[in-house]
């Protein structure tokens, strides 16, 4: 008798699954993460930012932005180029790899290939190679400060924390407090404070940590409304602005927005039917307060201001 009233019970909870699963089907509520199928709230918000500027890349499909002192850095198939704040060129190199990841500072210029990360000189002359640093790298991004470099390897799930000779300074994310990166999405940067952050795509999450990698902070949750993130990888990037904000970008709802350092929303910066859905932008930020977002899709640079 027991064994068929626990029977009963099994086939019972079996059919409230199957029937949960048909309701969250038709409802439309579910998230197919590998096409990034998702429903756009209703709440939308105005975009409080507009597109000042476009540049179409002239070399090769455009994967990466930063700045600098003397201008905006762009790089991508196969190549890296300088660019005056005017948008006028000022030197491009033709280069064997793809370039997927930009940083710069003081004379050093970081561009990062899938696995192995390049230096220039401000003029554009490659003065380094750093790596291979592994079989499996998948370099996604990279950032510099004073004393360090740091690299995002989404192949690995770790980020690379180098002097500025290149010599390894710390592992991030392995043993402890991983990463978790479902798709080539992992972004970092140094705070102004000397914090190494990082996004955390697969928990939704912009994540502050010591040199060494322990977490000191950390924002973010998965939801479709404009204060969440939403997908299976977002934030897919970020970039600080003066003041301490972040400007990040989403794919799946591919919308920028401004959050505070602790995550709370600030406002909208671009709408998500302004950038094909699966595609999302990387980004750098000038001090003059203006946004850069590199499109992969169509290999155009959007200049965003304030309205």
């Amino acid at each position: 008798m027991n064994k068929k009233l626990a029977l009963y019970v099994s086939l019972a909870i079996i059919i409230l699954f199957i029937l949960f699963i048909v309701y969250d089907i038709m409802t439309g509520k579910n998230v197919a993460i590998d096409q990034e199928v998702i429903t756009l709230p209703d709440d939308q918000q105005e975009a409080m930012w507009e597109i000042a500027a476009e540049l179409v890349a002239p070399y090769g499909d455009l994967k990466a932005v930063a700045t600098t002192d003397k201008g905006v850095l762009i790089g991508g198939d196969s190549f890296i180029a300088l660019y005056n704040y005017d948008l006028k060129p000022l030197w491009n190199s033709s280069l064997s790899n793809p370039i997927g990841a930009i940083a710069a500072y003081g004379d050093t210029i970081y561009a990062g290939t899938i696995e192995t990360i390049l230096l220039f000189t401000p003029e554009g002359e490659q003065i380094d190679e750093w790596g291979p640093f592994d079989d499996n790298s998948i370099i996604t991004s990279v950032a510099a400060n004073r004393d360090y470099v740091a690299i995002a390897d989404a192949g690995d799930k770790v980020v690379f924390v180098l002097n500025k000779a290149g010599a390894l300074v710390s592992l991030v994310g392995q043993p402890g407090n991983q990463y978790v990166i479902p798709s080539p999405y992992f972004d970092v940067s140094f705070s102004d404070d000397g914090f190494l952050v990082t996004t955390n795509p697969g928990k939704r999450n912009i994540e502050f940590r010591t040199i060494k990698g322990e977490i000191t902070d950390y924002f973010g949750k998965a939801g479709a409304t404009l204060e969440y993130f939403c997908g299976c990888c977002n934030p897919s990037h970020f970039a600080f602005l003066p003041g301490g904000n972040l400007v990040t970008a989403e794919k799946g709802i591919n919308r920028l927005k401004i959050v505070e350092p602790d995550g709370d929303l600030v406002e909208l910066v671009a709408q998500p039917e302004q950038f094909t859905a699966s595609v999302p932008v990387d980004l750098a930020v000038s001090k003059e307060d203006l946004i850069y977002a590199a499109n992969p899709e169509n290999s155009t640079l959007y200049v965003f201001k304030r309205k």
